[in-house]
């Protein structure tokens, strides 16, 4: 596999590269003409070029005088990178230990964002497959007679003024189970210094199927939404009673809060200030106010490839 890296240095500016076309699904994953169905992306930051131009030239050399006529580049020509089926076993807060399973592509750097179909004699399913790297994510499925739907959406947070490309590489899911990617487009954008979103791209496809003269779809919409944030540099809660007066204040370093926050008696609510610095070394500031039935707050860290992960930290009030 050989794997090209392309920088863009235009402001925000969006390539949209030849995505794999979608094709006629079944609702079912037993019958012999099923045919592969986009279920989600895997994000990488390097072009992966799966792109057979040997086999693109040799299945369109014209007999005759030996030139070569290409009849569209098709996903036909395109490699496939597989990912493997692993178990894991989650714990719970009261010990109880769940086995799970999940697709991982193993030695590819990426952002997972997909969901797969879990199917054996005793149980059928569709299960997700993301990344801290999504923050935002959600996942929602529905059934019905005549249709069914998956919609996938999450944001990618980025420190502004990072120079960042993102491939949406298509994930796909096979009537065996098998799941694979293909090659994607990217977006990218740089130069931006402000706060707030930067683009979205959305791969999306109806699938069509008719059995004794009924028509049934089952739609599939992935969204990925790519936004830009000043760095964090501090965070710090504010305790305050119900006449907003101020009981405790602590401060933080990003990504370093404690496993859990105990609200001091008489809080009656949160204040969770954000300090971070413009392009210029200037402070901002952003506060959020979480009240008394807030089971969590959430607050931003950059991990070193500048991309921002949001944490929850859960909050205990005293009965």
């Amino acid at each position: 596999m050989m794997k090209r890296k392309i920088l863009k240095t235009v402001l925000c500016a969006v390539m949209i590269l030849g995505l794999p076309g979608c094709r006629l699904a079944r609702e079912d994953f037993v019958t012999d003409t099923y045919e592969d169905r986009l279920v989600g992306v895997f994000i990488t930051t390097e072009f992966i070029d799966l792109f057979d131009i040997e086999q693109l030239i040799g299945n369109n050399m014209s007999s005759a005088g030996g030139g070569i006529v290409i009849n569209g580049a098709s996903q036909d020509h395109q490699g496939r990178i597989y990912a493997t089926l692993v178990s894991r076993t989650l714990t719970s807060e009261t010990g109880e230990t769940i086995e799970t399973k999940e697709y991982v592509f193993e030695g590819i750097d990426g952002i997972p964002f997909f969901s797969f179909h879990v199917a054996n004699e005793h149980e059928s399913y569709w299960s997700s497959a993301s990344d801290e790297a999504i923050s935002n994510g959600a996942f929602h499925v529905s059934h019905g007679d005549d249709e069914s739907s998956r919609v996938l959406e999450g944001t990618i947070f980025v420190v502004s003024a990072s120079l960042k490309t993102f491939y949406l590489n298509p994930v796909y899911q096979s009537a065996d189970g098998s799941v694979y990617l293909m090659s994607g487009g990217g977006i990218s954008g740089s130069g931006v210094h402000s706060e707030g979103p930067m683009m979205s791209q959305t791969l999306e496809t109806v699938y069509t199927v008719t059995e004794n003269g009924r028509t049934k779809t089952d739609s599939v919409s992935i969204t990925i939404s790519v936004s830009f944030m000043f760095e964090p540099e501090l965070v710090a809660v504010l305790q305050m009673d119900q006449d907003a007066r101020l009981i405790m204040r602590h401060e933080y370093a990003p990504g370093a809060l404690p496993v859990e926050i105990a609200a001091e008696p008489g809080a009656a609510f949160l204040i969770v200030e954000t300090r971070k610095l413009d392009h210029e070394g200037n402070p901002v500031i952003s506060r959020e106010i979480y009240g008394s039935d807030a089971e969590s707050i959430e607050t931003f860290h950059a991990r070193p490839d500048d991309i921002c992960v949001k944490t929850w930290t859960p909050v205990l009030y005293s009965p």
